[in-house]
């Protein structure tokens, strides 16, 4: 469990409550703690309950305190005298006001001891200064909607009554075993009337829930987040891990706090590639409206179009192995046979094809998904102990073998089977599966992909007194596999899928670079409106989605201004039949490219949003990027079908004593404005209907 504090405004309001060296804000750096911060009560940040007695966030007298300074930070440890040791690891970053947790369970003795229950990995609770009127704002996870406005991505609010005697709360999780396959595991809480705020983000790529409460009688704020379920009594010498949680706390409103929060995520967690910086990468993919429906000689004609359109990675994505595509079940019914080729479709195998894409300028990606297995392929087959199941009627107490089974898995609610990371040598397996390609085929992109609720299988495993360990250990072995990919292949980007955007936390984001954000890409109102919500939480490398032309039953390949324009404001893309578009629409989709990329750069800076997220096809948006550091950035306003021709967009952020520079990027017209009007007074933009406009502004 990893605990992120971050401070960012020096506020004196007097002495704290007493505390322990161990208490959260004990370990801040002095002369740095906000209003937030300062009403944080004493405790260790995280509780548990042990044989039945609940510990932390005090924890009791008779538990022995250990600290010591190791390389990079402090090492906290508590020492029961049943055996169980519980660990903090403290590391300061200065360079933002933090402070890093993370903790672990191990059980020093040579015989078992109680149950670990109840796992709060978050426990922080807030005074009445900051708990009256206070508002959460939360947001819908990377789940798949064909509607406007989508729940994917939706920003929501809820404000905390000042008067109802239950004060209000708030509860967010997720589904199934996927992080965020319901809500999106980052909030804000904001107190506009003493213009401080915090936000909470919680890394763990499993199943999490987090409830905030308003306890009107104690007249605190309660923050607590968890691991649904845990009940797990270590064995000798076992230990475990559990979630990050990052706390950051500001002084202003929230954009400073989503901008202080993207900027830590881009400089503390976003891997490097080939030891530099990580930004947004431009990427063809084939997928939408293609599938698994191609053969060599359609993917030649992809990359060339690919190419012709100055994309920088072509992505082959699923169906390029061996297996069933063409029954109900399609690219699906052949999970778990990674280890070969198609040699129906790729005859030549994937060497030739990825030394083609090389040929034309791009860079050669592949995609896999190695923690589903089909019960016919060749996984389940040659190695049936690494496979969990799921039953038919879903009694996760009981076990399933493909032994006890059948090799015809009668009984299964399902044909798909887990990988089961927790074992050893499935990760050696999976290291070498990823290592052989990237290294025989030269990849320098891997899609990670996760097309199932893991969660059942977990339950299933697990005896009553280890409630937990299965999907502990499971994402422990998942993470052990990235990383050690990334050690091994740093000059490989990594994409991680979970059926669209259900796998996005702190922890893959510690590991990824960029995420395949929705399935949903096919309406550009709809990447909107997921871009206007997923920036307020990270930086624009992550935020990954493809404009597909033609999109299915659609005849018409003329471009679609709006459509690509859309995509802007995250990292950006293309799918689908790119090889039927004619060449001026190639042409022109190669001006937008170029525009893209003269942009990309700020999506990795300071994000404003400049109306509300759209929620209709009827209202002017639009979104402001700026790099702080020299003023410059850029701003891209939208007119869906509203009859007002104009609309004065309000600027954010720029010096109001200096003069901007705002340039056409696609018509190189240009005019000068100062900061103080375009801050109070605005931009009025005048576009035609179902059109966007960008305008890159610099500080003269």
């Amino acid at each position: 469990m990893n605990f992120l504090l971050v401070f960012v405004a020096t506020i004196s309001l007097g002495a704290l409550p007493e505390l322990r060296a161990s208490d959260i804000c004990a370990l801040l750096p002095e002369g740095s703690k906000p209003l937030f911060a300062t009403a944080t009560m004493p405790g260790t940040g995280f509780s548990f309950n042990y044989g039945g007695t609940k510990i932390g966030p005090v924890f009791p007298g008779d538990w022995k305190e250990e600290e010591k300074y190791v390389s990079g930070g402090v090492e906290t440890t508590w020492m029961d005298k049943s055996g169980l040791a519980v660990t903090r690891y403290t590391r300061i970053l200065r360079e933002f006001n933090a402070i890093e947790y993370s903790i672990r369970f191990k059980n020093t003795s040579s015989k078992a001891i109680p149950a670990i229950s109840r796992l709060n990995a978050l426990e922080v609770s807030f005074d009445q200064r900051v708990s009256e009127g206070a508002r959460v704002i939360s947001s819908g996870g990377g789940t798949m909607g064909f509607v406007i406005p989508p729940r994917d991505f939706a920003i929501s609010e809820v404000q905390f009554s000042k008067t109802a005697p239950l004060g209000g709360e708030q509860f967010l999780t997720t589904a199934g075993g996927r992080s965020s396959n319901k809500d999106l595991p980052f909030m804000f809480i904001q107190n506009d009337a003493r213009d401080e705020g915090a936000f909470v983000a919680f890394g763990w790529t499993g199943q999490w829930s987090e409830y905030i409460n308003n306890d009107r009688d104690k007249r605190l704020l309660n923050l607590y987040g968890w691991i649904p379920g845990i009940n797990i009594a270590l064995k000798p010498d076992e230990e475990i891990q559990g979630p990050t949680v990052l706390i950051g706390f500001f002084k202003g409103n929230m954009a400073v706090g989503s901008n202080l929060l993207r900027r830590l995520i881009r400089d503390v967690y976003t891997p490097k590639l080939a030891g530099r910086g990580f930004a947004p990468i431009v990427t063809y993919d084939h997928w939408v409206n293609i599938e698994d429906k191609f053969d060599e000689a359609l993917l030649r004609k992809l990359i060339d179009s690919a190419a012709a359109i100055s994309q920088e990675y072509f992505v082959l994505d699923a169906g390029w192995y061996t297996g069933p595509h063409e029954d109900t079940e399609g690219f699906s019914a052949a999970a778990g046979n990674e280890e070969e080729v198609d040699r129906t479709k790729l005859p030549n195998g994937i060497k030739p094809l990825a030394d083609y894409a090389r040929s034309k300028g791009l860079k050669f990606g592949l995609w896999f998904e190695p923690e589903r297995v089909h019960r016919g392929s060749i996984v389940a087959r040659e190695h049936p102990d690494w496979v969990l199941w799921k039953q038919t009627d879903y009694a996760y107490e009981s076990k399933a073998t493909f032994e006890e089974l059948g090799p015809d898995m009668t009984g299964f609610e399902d044909p798909y089977g887990l990988l089961d990371y927790s074992k050893p040598e499935v990760q050696d397996w999976v290291k070498k599966l990823l290592d052989r390609y990237i290294d025989n085929l030269g990849i320098r992109y891997i899609r990670i992909d996760f097309n199932m609720d893991p969660l059942p299988y977990w339950n299933a495993k697990d005896a009553p007194d280890r409630r937990g360990m299965a999907q502990l250990q499971h994402i422990q072995g998942f993470y052990s596999i990235i990383d050690w990919i990334r050690e091994h292949h740093p000059n490989t980007v990594l994409d991680c899928c979970a059926a669209g955007g259900r796998r996005i936390d702190l922890e893959t984001a510690r590991r990824f670079h960029t995420f395949w954000i929705s399935d949903s890409t096919w309406d550009p109102a709809i990447v909107r409106f997921h871009l206007f919500g997923v920036n307020y939480f990270l930086p624009g490398n992550y935020n990954f989605a493809c404009y597909s032309l033609p999109l299915p039953g659609q005849s018409d390949v003329g471009l679609d201004d709006l459509g690509f324009q859309s995509f802007f404001g995250g990292a950006f893309g293309t799918g689908g039949r790119i090889d039927l578009w004619s060449e001026s629409t190639r042409r022109r989709a190669r001006l937008h490219v170029e525009v893209y990329k003269r942009i990309r750069r700020y999506l990795m800076d300071d994000y404003y949003p400049l109306t509300a997220q759209p929620k209709d096809l009827e209202t002017w948006s639009g979104w402001e990027f700026q790099d702080p550091a020299d003023g410059s950035g850029f701003v891209e306003t939208f007119r869906a079908n509203t009859p007002n021709d104009t609309y004065r967009f309000t600027l954010q952020n720029l010096d109001k004593r200096a003069r901007y520079k705002f340039t056409d990027p696609y018509t190189g017209e240009s005019f000068e404005i100062s900061g103080g009007e375009a801050v109070e007074r605005g931009l009025e933009m005048c576009q035609k209907p179902m059109s966007a406009r960008v305008l890159i502004f610099n500080r003269m």
